[in-house]
C-alpha cells in the first residue's frame, strides 16, 4: 500500500490496517493518531514528525525506520536555542567585563565609588558567571564584542587588561559550556534538567507514540530520536541497534533509565555498571549477552530472554512473573527466592545445574546435570511453595506470631508450613504451601516486613526481662521449683494406683435363647480405670481427657507456653471430636498430647524436644490411615508444625 492511499482511506474513517505492507513509504508528518497497524511492516519508513497517538502498532516492525522532527519545527528550536544563547552570551560578556571593571577600576563602576560597590558588582558578576556555566551551551562573539563596547565605555588605562581578561573569561566559559552540553546530552545525571528541556523541546514536533501500543513492536537498526513514549506500553519492543534513542522522551516507561536503554540497545553489560534493582519490566532481551549479570531484586516481569546467555548469572529475588525463558542458557545461574508463578515460561530452558542460594550453595542436582525436562519439574513445586529464608536464625516467638497473622490476612491462601530446613552457618529455610492463586510476592513481602516488626517488639520483651527485679526472678525460680516438687508428687500417685489390686465383678447374664443355642453375651466390669468388652480390648480411659486437660492448664509460665497452650487445647478438641477415630484410637491420640504438654513444662530443653517430637510423630501416624479431607488430618497439619517451632525443633 502506498502513503497516500493509507492517508486517504485514513481521512475516510477507516482504522483497520493490521499487517499491511509499507516498506520504505514516506509518512513524514501525518496525523494517524488510533490506526491500527498491528504487525504491519514499516521498515525503512520515514515516520519524521508522525502522530501515532493511541494506535495499535502491536508486533509492527519498524527496522531501519526514522523518527524525528520536521525540518520546519527543527528550525524553529534551533533559531530559539540561538536567540536565547547569543542573549545569554551577550549578558554574560557585560557582567563578566562589569565584574572585572568592579575589580581593577572600581572608579569605573556605575554604583558609589565605596567599598560596598565593589562588593555588590563583584558578587552580581560571580553570580551571572556561575549562572551562564551551567545552563549556556554556546559562548559566541557577541560575548566578546559586548565585554569590548564596555570596557572600551569606560575609558580606563586598564582598557586593554579588562578586554583580554573579559575574552579569556568568556572563552573558558564558551569551553565550559560545550562541556556540560556534551556531558548531557551523554545522560549524566548531574544535568538531568538542561538533557530534560532539550529532548522535550525537540519531542514536541517530533514522532508521537503516546499511549501507543508497541507490544513485541521491532526497532531493530532504526534511528529513535526526537519521539515521545510516554503512555507507550512497551512490552517486549525490540531497540537492539537502534540508535539515538537516549534523546527520545520516555518518562513514566522503561527507557527513561539510560542503564536500562542501554542494555537494551546493546544486549550486553557494561563494564564495572550495577544492575541491581534495575526496572526491565517488559523488556526485550532476546539474544542478550548476560553471563555473570548481577540482576540481584531486578523487575524481570513480562520481560523475554528467549535465547540469552544467562550463565553463572546472580537473579536473587528476581521478580520474573510471565517471564519467557525458552532457550535461555541458566547454567550455574543463582535462583535464590526468585519470584516465579504458572506464566513463567521455563519449558526449553538450556540448563545442567543451578544454585537456590548465593556463593553457588544448595546445588540441584547435588551431583550431575539435569536429565531434560527435570529443570521444569523442579520448579513446579516451587510455583505452589514460598521459601522464606533466615540468615541469622530464626526467633520462633516472633515467627510464630507472624505467620499466624499471615495466616488470618490471607486465609484464601491456605498458608501450611511445608518443612524447615537447617542450611547451616545460621541460614534457615521455611517452605510454605500456598495455593497456585496466591500471590506469593505479596505475602512473601508482608511476612518479611512483619516478622521484622515481631523481632524487634521480642527483643525489647528481652531486654524488660534483663531489667527486672532480682525479686521477680527469683519468684520464677520458687515457681520452677514447685512445678518441679508437683510432677514428682503426680510420680508417686501414678506409681501407688498402678500398685493398687484390681477387684474385678463378673456378672454373667443367660437368656433363655441361650439355652437354645443363642450367642451368649457377657459383661465385665473391672475396678478401677478401665472399661473392657467381652473381647478384652480397651475402650477408652475414663478419666484420661480430664488428665490432659488438667496437664494443658498447668502451661502458661511464659509466652510460649501460652501459645502451646492454645495449640494443644485446639488438637485436644479435634481428637475428641472426630468421628473418624474409635474411642481406643482417641484415648491413644489423648496420651500423646498430655505427653507434648508434659514435655512442654520441662526444664531441660533437650529431654523436653525429644518427648515432644515422639509423641507428634505418634500422632502423625495415627492420621496416615485417614483420608486428607478428614478435620483431624487438617488440624494435625496445621498445629503440630508450629509446636514443633515451639520446641524449636
Amino acid at each position: 500500500m502506498k502513503a497516500k492511499e493509507l492517508l486517504s482511506r485514513y481521512r475516510q474513517g477507516e482504522r483497520n490496517f493490521r499487517e499491511v505492507d509499507l516498506r520504505g513509504e514516506l509518512l513524514r508528518g501525518m496525523n494517524l493518531a488510533g490506526i491500527d497497524l498491528s504487525g504491519a511492516n514499516l521498515m525503512k519508513t520515514d515516520l519524521r514528525g508522525t502522530q501515532f497517538t493511541d494506535a495499535k502498532l502491536a508486533g509492527a516492525q519498524f527496522c531501519e525506520s526514522s523518527t524525528g522532527t520536521r525540518r520546519r519545527w527543527s528550525v524553529l528550536v534551533i533559531l530559539l536555542a540561538l536567540a536565547l544563547s547569543g542573549l545569554a552570551a551577550s549578558l554574560t560578556g557585560i557582567f563578566v567585563a562589569f565584574f572585572l571593571i568592579a575589580i581593577i577600576e572600581p572608579s569605573q563602576a556605575t554604583f558609589s565609588d565605596n567599598e560596598s560597590a565593589e562588593v555588590i558588582a563583584g558578587t552580581a558578576g560571580l553570580g551571572v558567571i556561575a549562572i551562564a556555566l551551567y545552563f549556556n551551551y554556546r559562548q559566541g562573539l557577541l560575548a566578546t564584542l559586548g565585554a569590548v563596547a564596555f570596557a572600551g565605555a569606560g575609558d580606563s588605562s586598564n582598557v586593554l587588561l579588562i578586554v583580554a581578561l573579559t575574552v579569556a573569561m568568556v572563552l573558558l566559559i564558551t569551553f565550559l559550556n560545550f562541556i556540560i552540553s556534551r556531558r548531557a546530552l551523554s545522560g549524566d545525571p548531574r544535568d538531568k534538567p538542561i538533557r530534560d528541556l532539550a529532548v522535550g523541546l525537540s519531542s514536541l514536533g517530533g514522532t508521537s507514540f503516546r499511549g501507543a501500543d508497541l507490544t513485541d513492536a521491532n526497532f531493530s537498526e532504526a534511528t529513535v530520536k526526537s519521539a515521545h513514549f510516554k503512555g507507550a506500553q512497551l512490552t517486549r519492543t525490540c531497540f537492539h541497534l537502534s540508535k539515538k534513542l537516549h534523546l527520545s522522551r520516555a518518562y513514566q516507561t522503561s527507557l527513561a533509565n539510560r542503564t536500562a536503554l542501554n542494555l537494551l540497545v546493546s544486549l550486553r553489560p557494561e563494564p564495572k555498571k550495577s544492575y541491581v534493582g534495575l526496572n526491565l519490566k517488559g523488556a526485550n532481551l532476546s539474544n542478550a549477552q548476560l553471563a555473570d549479570i548481577n540482576l540481584t531484586e531486578a523487575d524481570l516481569s513480562e520481560a523475554t530472554l528467549e535465547g540469552a546467555d544467562m550463565q553463572r548469572a546472580n537473579l536473587t529475588k528476581v521478580q520474573a512473573l510471565g517471564t519467557c525463558f525458552h532457550q535461555t542458557d541458566l547454567n550455574a545461574a543463582c535462583l535464590e527466592a526468585w519470584n516465579i508463578d504458572s506464566t513463567t515460561q521455563l519449558a526449553g530452558t538450556i540448563c545442567e545445574h543451578i544454585y537456590l542460594l548465593q556463593n553457588q550453595q544448595e546445588r540441584r542436582p547435588s551431583s550431575g546435570t539435569f536429565a531434560p525436562g527435570e529443570f521444569t519439574k523442579l520448579f513446579e513445586e516451587v510455583l505452589n511453595t514460598i521459601d522464606l529464608i533466615f540468615r541469622d536464625g530464626i526467633d520462633w516467638r516472633a515467627f510464630l506470631q507472624t505467620f499466624q497473622n499471615i495466616q488470618v490476612q490471607h486465609e484464601g491462601a491456605n498458608l501450611e508450613i511445608q518443612s524447615i530446613e537447617n542450611k547451616g552457618d545460621g541460614v534457615m529455610v521455611v517452605r510454605l504451601n500456598a495455593n497456585p492463586e496466591a500471590d506469593k510476592s505479596t505475602i512473601h513481602q508482608a511476612f518479611k516486613q512483619q516478622y521484622q516488626k515481631a523481632l524487634k517488639a521480642v527483643e525489647r520483651k528481652y531486654k524488660a526481662l534483663l531489667q527486672s527485679k532480682e525479686q521477680e526472678i527469683q519468684h520464677k525460680e520458687a515457681l520452677i521449683d514447685l512445678h518441679r516438687q508437683q510432677s514428682a508428687d503426680m510420680t508417686l500417685i501414678t506409681k501407688s494406683l498402678a500398685e493398687r489390686p484390681v477387684t474385678v465383678d463378673v456378672n454373667a447374664t443367660a437368656k433363655s435363647e441361650a439355652m437354645q443355642g443363642n450367642d451368649q453375651s457377657q459383661s465385665v466390669t473391672v475396678g478401677g480405670d478401665f472399661n473392657i468388652n467381652a473381647d478384652n480390648s480397651i475402650v477408652s480411659l475414663r478419666d484420661t481427657s480430664g488428665q490432659v486437660s488438667n496437664q494443658i492448664n498447668q502451661l502458661g509460665g511464659s509466652e510460649t507456653q501460652a501459645q502451646l497452650k492454645d495449640l494443644l487445647t485446639q488438637l485436644q478438641s479435634a481428637i475428641e471430636t472426630e468421628p473418624a477415630l474409635s474411642k481406643d484410637e482417641k484415648a491413644d491420640a489423648l496420651e500423646e498430647v498430655k505427653t507434648i504438654a508434659e514435655a512442654g513444662q520441662l526444664a531441660e530443653a533437650t529431654r523436653g524436644q525429644k518427648r515432644a517430637k515422639r509423641a507428634m510423630n505418634a500422632l502423625k501416624g495415627m492420621t496416615t490411615g485417614l483420608t486428607e479431607t478428614t478435620k483431624l488430618v487438617e488440624v494435625c497439619g496445621r498445629l503440630l508444625p508450629m509446636i514443633r517451632l515451639l520446641f524449636g525443633l
